[in-house]
């Protein structure tokens, strides 16, 4: 039976070869796009999971209120850890991290700078799993300046010598020996490295200070432990610890402090909902946002729908045309459950078809995908014995889904009526191949809005006036190297005309900027707040074009400026300070005592210092004209190559043993909305494909109207309608399908788009304009795709309509 079936399917197939191609194509398409997505989806999903004990292990974070700052940061002090293990038997391990970036090591004559640096307790490996291929875990990291390579960087500096027991030279010297070799970092972690220290090398990882907050702290809970209850005892160590610390630092109780509105709560976050979960300050690396998982896989499934409502149309538009196929089968005795095995198995083979032919479109897209994506996503058809059998699975669950409705409804016919040459189709089939289109398009309506907003956010953020001018500026990177010839260079570069300004900071827009907690001197005890942390030479306002909204920037003229502090207006707001300049700020130490008190000379307008992610916080400038980590230097616009060769050369006099690591502000600043981009991207591609997939539909439907209508509009021509009169008659229903598409689209992508926005603390205003643009949109690509069958029919000879039988 089942032969019989597959070869009708095929004669039908080549018989019908138009219907064939447009419902194997539109299938092939969505699988893609589904499988595409699933790829991104199971790479987002399997974040960390490749550690043993992910189940176990959870990092620490904190949740502060401070002076009416809100405070959510992922690192934590020093002790945590250690303290944790020490109190509480349930905590097995735990294991401290803390990147660094610029790390300049050699070996022999081989230089390389690291930015996959972290330092690490010895405890990494009982922590988190790291296959070890040479050196022992236990002791790999438990001396200072040890040091474990991967086997990428191994390779770089030792090529195929033993790297174990060599040493390397860090910028100031000092030997670091290798002490093991680990796999490469995975790319699916939240945290990678090409390098890793021991921690005990930093004398601040031996900090005793509950309330500096510097390390990334993750716990490993014993076998069986529900970590949801050590939530209820983190109470007692921030009272235990922090309050106490606290309290001496701000020279009030903690008490008084939380009575004031003031918190310091800290949490536990599970390691396996990091990457899409979390959103705190500090983060180790940019995460990912589950937001967008949950929309991609419902833009996937959305997307294959549009193209299983595609084969819905199609059959049941093409009813009339099996209608007598039907009704002599059943004369012959076929039943309703044989038919529907027959329509299913032809819907079965075609879905079969189209996932072959899907699986190597996803082979020729996925290097563009994983481009446009970020991703290093790979297929692993035979590595992986689960992927054949789930594509079969596609295969038929696709089949059933798109065969299901048509199957029932031909094999319900009634084969008197049929037989009379009456047609199986009705209003109720017509009714639903309507809805379906409108559903088609009312995705591809969201998605086209979905673009646009996400377009206009984007334009938004590059051109929204950022209180700086990030044009033209060239960053220095490791300018520390200058040491103390970084003023010499510094003015060797305004030498050139081409140089408009040049400046030395310790921190750059769009970095993550540490905080410090201030105390106006003239507030009471209890009037503490955080404030963002910079430090700058001069000029900087000059070459960052920030401007001066009271008192003035740090200046050669004033000696007694390295005890001078600048803030921005929000800092002024936050601490309610009249007339700020000359007054001074207490940058609180260990206990009152050791406070250190800095006078405001300055107030700059507030600027983005961080992205438009971010609200513009309080911020303080101390003034530092030596071993900043950054040279700015402002350009004039021109022959910038000539410039930028200019400043090398100049660097290169200072300090030829250092190399010259620049990149241009703007750049820098623009790569803060990297995530929004490529989602703006892949959402426009999927946009594209969803609605390519519903014209290929439209584009059938059209024809089999036109075809079935033929007689009418042949008679319609002979009593002299017009061209443009027959595709109005054509087009109208399509058109009003394509309408009706808009009023449902418009609410749901309402509700989606604004829900994206709120991430970003300056955002745009969904307006009707984009609305109607994807409206306008969809209803063009509509037309234009009805229109070509309705011309094709309207000009053709009304006497071969009229003769056909």
């Amino acid at each position: 039976m089942i032969q019989n079936y597959l070869k009708i399917a095929f004669r039908n197939l080549i018989k019908f070869k138009a219907y064939s191609l447009i419902n194997i194509l539109g299938l092939a398409t969505g699988t893609t796009a589904c499988l595409l997505i699933l790829l991104y989806v199971q790479d987002e999903l399997s974040f960390d999971l490749h550690h043993k004990n992910v189940d176990r292990i959870y990092r620490v974070y904190a949740d502060a209120m401070l002076g009416n700052n809100k405070l959510n940061f992922a690192v934590s002090s020093a002790p945590m850890g250690a303290a944790l293990v020490q109190d509480y038997p349930e905590v097995e391990n735990y294991v401290r991290l803390q990147p660094s970036q610029n790390m300049l090591i050699r070996y022999e004559d081989k230089v390389f700078t690291e930015n996959r640096f972290l330092w690490a307790d010895s405890t990494l490996f009982d922590v988190f799993t790291i296959p070890v291929i040479e050196g022992d875990p236990k002791t790999a990291l438990t001396q200072p300046h040890y040091l474990v390579l991967t086997e990428s960087s191994a390779k770089k500096y030792f090529g195929e010598e033993d790297p174990i027991e060599k040493n390397l030279i860090f910028e100031n010297g000092q030997l670091y020996k290798v002490t093991a070799v680990v796999e490469d970092c995975k790319p699916n972690s939240h945290f990678h490295y090409d390098m890793i220290a021991s921690m005990t090398t930093l004398e601040h990882s031996r900090s005793t200070y509950w309330i500096s907050n510097n390390f990334y702290t993750y716990v490993l809970f014993k076998e069986g432990y529900p970590a949801g209850e050590f939530e209820k005892k983190l109470p007692d160590v921030v009272k235990k610890y922090v309050g106490p610390q606290m309290a001496q630092a701000m020279g009030v109780s903690f008490e008084k402090l939380e009575e004031l509105g003031n918190k310091y709560d800290l949490h536990i976050q599970a390691l396996k909902d990091i990457h899409l979960k979390s959103a705190l300050d500090y983060e180790l690396e940019p995460n990912g946002n589950i937001e967008y998982v949950y929309i991609f896989s419902i833009i996937a499934v959305f997307i294959l729908l549009i193209a299983c409502i595609n084969f819905m149309n199609l059959a049941t538009a093409r009813s009339s045309m099996r209608s007598k196929e039907v009704g002599i089968r059943k004369v012959l005795g076929s039943n309703i459950y044989q038919l529907v095995r027959q329509f299913l198995t032809e819907s079965v083979l075609l879905s079969s078809i189209s996932v072959i032919l899907a699986v190597t479109f996803v082979e020729l897209l996925l290097p563009l995908f994983n481009q446009v994506s970020g991703k290093e996503l790979e297929t692993a058809y035979f590595t992986d014995w689960n992927s054949i059998p789930m594509l079969l699975l596609i295969a038929v669950i696709v089949g059933i889904i798109a065969g299901s409705y048509p199957a029932f409804y031909l094999s319900h016919f009634q084969p008197i009526e049929v037989l009379k040459g009456k047609s199986g189709s009705g209003k109720k089939s017509s009714w639903l191949r309507s809805g379906l289109v409108v559903f088609q398009f009312s995705i591809s309506i969201i998605l086209f809005v979905g673009t646009i907003v996400v377009y206009n956010q984007l334009n938004f953020v590059r051109e929204k006036r950022l209180g700086f001018d990030k044009e033209h500026v060239l960053v220095i990177e490791r300018s520390w190297g200058l040491e103390s010839k970084a003023e010499s260079f510094r003015n060797e570069l305004l030498n050139n005309p081409n140089i408009i300004s040049a400046s030395n900071s310790g921190s750059m827009p769009g970095e993550i900027y540490g905080q410090t907690v201030f105390q106006p001197e003239d507030k009471p005890a209890e009037s503490k707040f955080p404030l963002s942390t910079s430090v700058s030479g001069y000029g900087f306002d000059k070459t960052l074009g920030i401007e001066l909204s009271e008192g003035r920037y740090f200046s050669k003229e004033f000696p007694s400026d390295t005890s001078a502090i600048i803030i921005n207006e929000t800092a002024v707001k936050l601490m309610n300070l009249t007339d700020p300049v000359g007054k001074r700020l207490l940058l609180l130490g260990p206990t009152p005592e050791e406070s250190i008190p800095f006078t405001i000379i300055g107030v700059v307008k507030d600027f983005h210092f961080e992205s438009l992610h971010q609200s513009i916080r309080p911020l303080t400038i101390f003034f530092r004209s030596t071993e900043n980590a950054y040279t700015c230097v402002r350009l004039k616009p021109g022959d910038i190559a000539k410039t930028v060769s200019f400043i090398e050369s100049k660097w290169e006099e200072f300090v030829p043993d250092k190399p010259f690591i620049y990149y241009f502000l703007d750049e820098s600043f623009d790569q803060l909305y990297r995530t929004e981009q490529r989602t703006g991207e892949i959402f426009t591609a999927f946009s594209v494909l969803a609605i390519f997939i519903a014209c290929l539909g439209l584009f059938g439907l059209a024809a089999f109207t036109a075809e079935r209508r033929s007689k009418e509009i042949g008679i319609r021509k002979v009593l002299g309608a017009t061209t443009p009169t027959i595709v109005y008659l054509l087009s109208k229903d399509f058109t009003r399908w394509v309408l009706l598409a808009n009023i449902i689209a418009w609410p749901v992508a309402y509700y989606i788009t604004t829900s994206w926005l709120e991430q970003f603390a300056y955002r745009i205003s969904p307006n009707v304009t984009m609305f109607i643009i994807a409206g306008l949109l969809a209803l063009l690509i509509a037309i234009s795709t009805v229109s070509y069958q309705a011309i094709k029919v309207a000009v053709s000879n009304p006497v071969d309509a009229l003769r056909n039988e």
